[in-house]
């Protein structure tokens, strides 16, 4: 039922955001071989200062509706961060087996290049109601915080600067494969390591770049020119954990740990893994949560298993939002985006191949409270 897709990414794009949206919405019909007037359902997760000069919609589905001339049967608002699309496809599917829409857009990104010099802390985004009783030390939210999971994963489980940089380096590899991806030349575990601290012990070349951009995905049950596989979902899940992290069981773990039990599918049938990578420390620890490797083991398996989308456990086989940018602060369409290339064979260059089931798993907000996990493939 995905019957359309788009991915505009820009590191500076200079018009209105709602262009850029445009862009991607046009791209993602055309695609379909729909139109706006097939639109009947918009679900969306924006980020700040998208639309009009710096300003915010503070309504995303139904004011894009607006602007669009689109006249909806349901919107859906979703907002936990990063995963928040792959849950949109779940309800998307839902709502038209249901009958309830026939035609939904699914819509993540934003346009942020003016906030990357005024980062989320000196705003009025707050990540937890307490913040002024947790966060009481000078931090750059949420840097800082992977910065610390990652320091706490070396010292229990002995993780090295080197297994981490590995991570990097292949999907840097994937990367310069992919004609989409922002960084595109060949790194080394040296060139990771050398470059600058940001937060210790995090590199500058583990940490996403954050860009303007916008996803869409056309969900839909009419006919139409699309030439993509009937991709359907074959097993879902999301959790959330709203307590800080302080309050959790240790800091090292994951709500991905009960997105993926919820889902319950077998890994030994996935072709390629896209799992959320805003730092590389975010895919070891999915990595572990998911089921992948024993916690605390990831370490050794990086050095043991060929990532790239030519090796033996094919993870983020366009490169990942480490490397394409992270549109809006949220690496969930980018890494929904790959899964669908690699489904109907369209990642030229870095195609795997055989591809007929995609195990994706993103996780959400600033503190890692939210997780979705989605595998997508044909029934057969």
């Amino acid at each position: 039922m995905i019957v359309g897709f788009a991915g505009k990414l820009s590191k500076n794009y200079e018009k209105d955001g709602i262009e850029l949206l445009k862009e991607a919405i046009d791209e993602a019909l055309e695609m379909a071989g729909l139109n706006y007037a097939d639109i009947d359902g918009i679900m969306a997760n924006i980020g700040r200062g998208s639309f009009h000069g710096n300003k915010t919609y503070l309504n995303p589905p139904a004011q894009i509706s607006e602007y669009f001339g689109i006249k909806p049967k349901i919107i859906d608002h979703v907002q936990y961060g990063g995963p928040s699309v792959l849950s949109m496809i779940y309800r998307a599917y839902k709502a038209i087996k249901t009958g309830d829409a026939e035609t939904i857009l699914c819509i993540q990104g934003g346009k942020i290049s003016h906030l990357k010099d005024n980062h989320f802390q000196k705003t009025d985004i707050i990540d937890s109601p307490f913040d002024d009783y947790i966060k009481i030390y000078d931090q750059m939210s949420p840097i800082s915080d992977y910065a610390m999971v990652t320091y706490r994963h070396s010292k229990l489980f002995g993780t090295t600067d080197e297994q981490r940089a590995e991570i990097a380096v292949m999907q840097r590899y994937n990367a310069s494969f992919n004609p989409k991806a922002l960084f595109r030349n060949p790194i080394t575990v040296e060139d990771v390591l050398q470059s600058r601290i940001v937060s210790y012990p995090l590199h500058l070349l583990e940490i996403v770049y954050p860009i303007d951009g916008f996803h869409v995905f056309v969900v839909s049950k009419r006919s139409s020119k699309s030439a993509l596989r009937n991709i359907d979902i074959l097993a879902y899940g999301e959790a959330h954990w709203p307590n800080p992290p302080a309050e959790w069981d240790d800091i090292i773990y994951t709500p991905a740990i009960e997105s993926a039990k919820r889902a319950s599918f077998d890994l030994n049938r996935v072709d390629t893994f896209q799992l959320y990578d805003s730092f590389t420390i975010t895919v070891m620890l999915q990595m572990e949560d998911i089921g992948l490797v024993e916690k605390g083991k990831v370490g050794q398996f990086v050095e043991s298993h060929d990532l790239t989308f030519k090796g033996d456990v094919p993870i983020n086989t366009g490169g990942g939002s480490l490397n394409t940018g992270q549109p809006a602060y949220m690496s969930g369409g980018v890494i929904l985006e790959e899964a669908l290339l690699q489904l109907n064979d369209m990642a030229d260059g870095h195609q795997v191949k055989g591809t007929d089931v995609v195990f994706l798993n993103g996780i959400g907000w600033w503190s890692r409270k939210h997780s979705v996990t989605l595998v997508l493939g044909e029934r057969k």
